[in-house]
C-alpha cells in the first residue's frame, strides 16, 4: 500500500511539472486578477446574452485559458489511454 501511495505522489509531482499544468495554473491566476473579465462573466451568469458571450470570447486571456483547458483535456485523455493499456495488460485472457 505504501508503494502505491509513493507512486501516486510521484505522479502528482510529474503532473505538476507538465508544461500544460504550469500554463493553466498561471492563466488561472491571471484570470482571477482580470477585473474586467470577471465582471463580464458575473454579468453573464446573472443575465446570459449572446452579446456578453461574444464579449467574453473576444478577451485574449479567456481565449488562452480555453486553449490551455483543451490541452489539459488532451493530457487527461492520454493518461486515461495509458491507464487502459496498463489495465488490459494485467487481465488474464
Amino acid at each position: 500500500m505504501e508503494e502505491l501511495l509513493e507512486k501516486i505522489d510521484n505522479l502528482k509531482i510529474s503532473l505538476d511539472n507538465q508544461e500544460e499544468v504550469k500554463k493553466i495554473k498561471e492563466l488561472n491566476k491571471q484570470t482571477t486578477e482580470d477585473r474586467n473579465l470577471l465582471e463580464l462573466i458575473s454579468k453573464y451568469k446573472e443575465k446570459p446574452s449572446e452579446e456578453l458571450k461574444k464579449e467574453i470570447y473576444k478577451n485574449e486571456l479567456y481565449k488562452k485559458y480555453k486553449e490551455s483547458e483543451t490541452d489539459i483535456n488532451l493530457l487527461i485523455m492520454s493518461i486515461n489511454n495509458k491507464l487502459k493499456e496498463i489495465n488490459n495488460r494485467g487481465n488474464c485472457r
